[in-house]
């Protein structure tokens, strides 16, 4: 008798569990999202100057802003350009250029504006010919983001190498630039300040 009872518990048991198994939600399947145009971009760099590896990275928010900084050990300096402003921090030189592009073709010979910059990094076609620059993009992926929920996004594919070709009065010559950590369609911010013993160009 106790164990036909023990038996009969257990089956209840057993049972009950089976129950609250089929009450509960089936498992959801992580969303993917497919993104086909870049709104915000950020990515680190890697690049030669004059057989100086410099380091460093970029953020950019289409037809707004883009901010540049570079590294060597510690940060040489940033830049922040805008579709009609420029401004330009030498850290290391203790300079700094606030102005416009006009400007900025006066006092360092580069003549260029966003449009060139915003090609040159967000890497849309496969090759920017314009004003002083030359880039070739090749080592094209797909960015992939997995946000907290477990969903992903993925991006349009990106270039994480460009053959860059500069022909300007302060600088000509070759460059190969390696992208790396590149991160599509996340909020970032764009910081820049100058310091208050730093000199205008």
């Amino acid at each position: 008798m106790a164990a036909l009872v023990t038996v009969t518990l257990v089956g209840c048991r057993s049972t009950k569990t089976a129950a609250e198994r089929d009450k509960q939600p089936a498992a959801v399947e992580p969303k993917t999202t497919t993104v086909e145009l870049c709104e915000t971009l950020t990515a680190n760099f890697q690049c030669e100057v004059e057989d100086i590896t410099i380091s460093g990275q970029v953020r950019m928010r289409r037809d707004s802003v883009l901010w540049l900084s570079a590294n060597k050990f510690i940060e040489l300096g940033r830049a922040k350009f805008t579709p009609d402003s420029v401004f330009v921090y030498a850290k290391v030189m203790n300079r700094y250029f606030e102005g416009t592009y006009a400007d900025l073709q006066k006092v360092l010979g580069v003549a260029t504006d966003y449009a060139t910059l915003q090609a040159l990094f967000m890497g849309e076609n496969e090759m920017v010919r314009r004003n002083w620059i030359v880039a070739d993009f090749s080592d094209w992926r797909e960015t992939v983001e997995v946000l907290e929920d477990g969903s992903m996004v993925k991006n349009k594919r990106y270039p994480y190498k460009a053959e860059v070709a500069v022909r300007s009065k302060p600088y000509t010559g070759r460059t190969t630039i390696i992208f790396n950590k590149v991160r599509m369609n996340q909020p970032t911010t764009y910081p820049y300040s100058v310091s208050a013993l730093a000199k205008k160009y």
